[in-house]
């Protein structure tokens, strides 16, 4: 399946609701045979994006009821609801491949990054006016 390019964010985990017609079901996303470590690595990746938006009020979970955040969490490219993790941890929501793959490329990028400490070292010689 090929994934469709946009000049903005790609929107991921936006669910079927009250008030939020055509949006796909999270229940059909359900793979209790997901890898294990591969569902922690992508719910730990959710939670660690950064905050492009908030809202007020949350966002009930489409499955359990619980309240799911009020966030919208971002990578730079892809966006998604905050209470996303909730859907991938305690519901073994399975999320597309493209975004899985794309999740798991950021991943082993910062792992295997190297680290350049020189201009943070040189920021003790200048007092940091540099």
């Amino acid at each position: 399946m090929a994934m469709v390019q946009s000049a903005g964010l790609i929107l991921i985990g936006y669910w079927v609701g009250e008030g939020a017609p055509g949006w796909p079901s999270p229940s059909d996303f359900v793979d209790d045979a997901w890898d294990l470590d591969v569902r922690d690595e992508i719910k730990d990746y959710l939670r660690r994006g950064f905050v492009a938006r908030a809202y007020m009020g949350y966002s009930p979970c489409r499955m359990c009821g619980k309240s799911n955040g009020s966030l919208e969490l971002s990578d730079g490219t892809y966006v998604w609801p905050e209470g996303l993790a909730h859907y991938v941890a305690d519901h073994g929501v399975r999320l597309p491949e493209p975004f899985v793959a794309h999740a798991l490329a950021e991943i082993e990028f910062f792992e295997n990054a190297e680290r350049d400490e020189s201009w943070w070292r040189g920021q003790a010689e200048t007092g940091g006016t540099s």
